[in-house]
């Protein structure tokens, strides 16, 4: 395990480590061949050089920060919408009522998928990323190879669709881009757009109901936020460092690396720890003190990794989550915490328990 912030850093971008491949993160995880390990072994998280990059270059136009900042305003009125919808009067569980809604049905909108298709996506998205674990839960193996083909087939049903009517949403220019010169094949396509799906949905839930939780445990700034909305952004990114989705990350070890002074061999596994990254106080004064008014934070957060696989969709997750908040402050003041939730999990995606709310 690689647990300081420095080192965590360097062995994202060395070349003498890379990322799992996915033929080895199914072998590691000894995942039965099916639909999941089918999608693992081709989406671009799980490849490196020319396979990442031609596969990554998909995303390139439809996640640019001006496509994102134009989606602004469309996410604050669904974010709206979903306060409104909450319950009055009475305990609520505040992630299946918006945490989950929030990233499931943004995703859905910008897409151009109905947003009443988002509770099925958000299922399946949820089955599929219990794959990325520190210990892959084979128990559940036919619930996440089911989730895989249900995801594969409604992405598939969706752009064929498109090929016959090509619309003005995500997936038709994804579409039109990836039929100019076709770099990899339509089955290829659709597990990109899957995994992207999946890598949009559970981290940006659990941390939205953590940074609620967070600031209703810190009053003063509930507070602070409220009566300063340019605090928003702080408190998202406070929130991501100190509960971060992203337990840890997988390297495999090309070449011997020395890691502060441990000689490391090739051919070996590195669990680089962005949870103990995070809370490094060579880095952040203070680390277990939760603060949004915190100035040390590193300007790249390492929650979204760093290197050529860097998340493509960080600035969507981060307005995702601001524009939950800012709506949530606008219309839903008197919120109070009954049953906090926790973030469980060392490594890879963690889960996060229930969390319990009043709106009056």
């Amino acid at each position: 395990m690689v647990l300081r912030a420095h080192d965590v850093g360097a062995m994202l971008v060395d070349p003498r480590t890379a990322q799992i491949e996915g033929a080895d993160f199914v072998a590691f995880n000894r995942m039965p061949y099916g639909p999941a390990a089918h999608f693992f072994l081709d989406f671009l998280l799980f490849a490196n050089g020319d396979a990442h990059g031609e596969r990554r270059n998909l995303f390139a136009r439809s996640f640019s920060l001006a496509r994102v900042h134009a989606a602004q305003a469309r996410m604050r009125a669904i974010a709206s919408e979903i306060v409104d919808q909450l319950p009055r009067g009475e305990p609520f569980d505040f992630l299946t009522h918006m945490a989950s809604r929030i990233p499931a049905e943004m995703m859905a909108a910008l897409l151009g998928l109905p947003r009443g298709d988002a509770p099925f996506i958000a299922g399946r998205a949820h089955s599929l990323s219990r794959a990325v674990a520190p210990v892959y839960p084979i128990e559940r193996h036919d619930e996440i190879d089911a989730a895989a083909l249900d995801l594969f087939d409604y992405v598939r049903d969706a752009l064929l669709r498109r090929f016959e009517t090509s619309q003005d949403d995500m997936l038709s220019m994804l579409l039109r881009d990836w039929a100019v010169d076709r770099p990899v094949t339509l089955e290829c396509l659709i597990h990109q757009i899957m995994g992207i799906m999946i890598g949009g949905f559970d981290t940006v839930r659990s941390s939205l109901a953590m940074l609620v939780a967070l600031l209703l445990q810190h009053p003063d700034q509930w507070v602070m936020a409220k009566a300063d909305p340019a605090r928003i952004p702080d408190a998202v990114s406070e929130t991501l460092r100190f509960e971060p989705p992203v337990g840890s990350i997988l390297r495999f070890v090309r070449e011997p690396v020395e890691i502060d002074g441990v000689l490391v061999p090739a051919g070996h596994y590195l669990c680089v720890s962005t949870l103990s990254a995070l809370r490094d106080p060579t880095v952040c004064a203070h680390p277990d003190r939760f603060d949004i008014c915190r100035t040390d934070r590193p300007l790249m957060h390492l929650v979204f990794g760093n290197g050529p696989h860097r998340c493509i969709g960080e600035m969507l997750a981060r307005f995702e989550l601001q524009e939950a908040l800012a709506a949530l402050i606008a219309s839903a003041h008197d919120l109070s915490l009954i049953e906090p939730p926790r973030m469980l999990g060392f490594g890879g995606v963690r889960q996060i328990t229930p969390m319990q709310v009043r709106l009056d």
